[in-house]
């Protein structure tokens, strides 16, 4: 009997958890103005920020690569090769800030940094200014490159900015991208492990910003 009733219990739980599906709440739907966070995020946005974009347009060479693969000159790769990340992941702060301080300036700046950052993608989709400066021959043949890593910062910048913006420019290029590593892996059946997780997440939230279910199974 004891056994009949705890079966029941464990049934009823299941059930009762399947039908209580929780759903993520996107970011540019909600409105934070506790005396806690509020005053971070004024910090992030007056703050934080313009010492990320100083960092990126002055004091290093990250948004310099790509506009040196834009140019097409010859010129060689400056800094870290995974110094693309940093430009993609001050982009996604900058689209956060921008929800919740709109500052006409701070998207321009924005949108300067993703025109470059289009200006850099090749032909085939792909995108990563360490590889395009250095010989696209060795693209896709050291796992420890953060190659993919990179793409996923991408990915997760496009999703923020059009989350907040509705502009689809960075979106379109992070889906080209996208398609260039579906194409590379996946459709090819390529074995490839990455050499810093990121990209599963990003392409989770590519898919829901899309809804394009390949990005999903490439996220598999």
């Amino acid at each position: 009997m004891h056994k009949l009733i705890i079966g029941l219990l464990v049934i009823s739980a299941q059930s009762t958890a399947q039908s209580l599906q929780l759903q993520p709440v996107n970011f540019s739907q909600v409105t934070i103005s506790d005396q806690f966070w509020s005053p971070r995020q004024q910090t992030v946005s007056k703050v934080t920020l313009p010492v990320c974009i100083y960092q990126t347009e002055v004091k290093t060479p990250r948004i310099r690569n790509f506009e040196k693969v834009a140019r097409k000159q010859g010129e060689r790769h400056e800094g870290i090769y995974f110094d693309d990340s940093d430009v993609y992941k001050a982009l996604e702060a900058i689209s956060y800030s921008l929800k919740t301080h709109p500052d006409a300036e701070l998207q321009k700046t924005a949108d300067e940094w993703i025109d470059k950052i289009a200006a850099a993608q090749q032909p085939d989709g792909y995108l990563n200014t360490f590889y395009t400066l250095n010989g696209l021959d060795k693209r896709w043949t050291d796992m420890e490159k953060h190659e993919d890593y990179c793409a996923g910062r991408l990915f997760e910048a496009a999703v923020a900015y059009y989350n907040t913006t509705g502009k689809t420019k960075l979106l379109d290029v992070g889906t080209r991208m996208a398609d260039h590593i579906d194409v590379t892996f996946r459709q090819q059946n390529r074995h490839w492990v990455s050499g810093h997780e990121e990209i599963e997440l990003a392409l989770v939230k590519l898919y829901k910003a899309t809804g394009n279910k390949k990005y999903l199974t490439l996220a598999d």
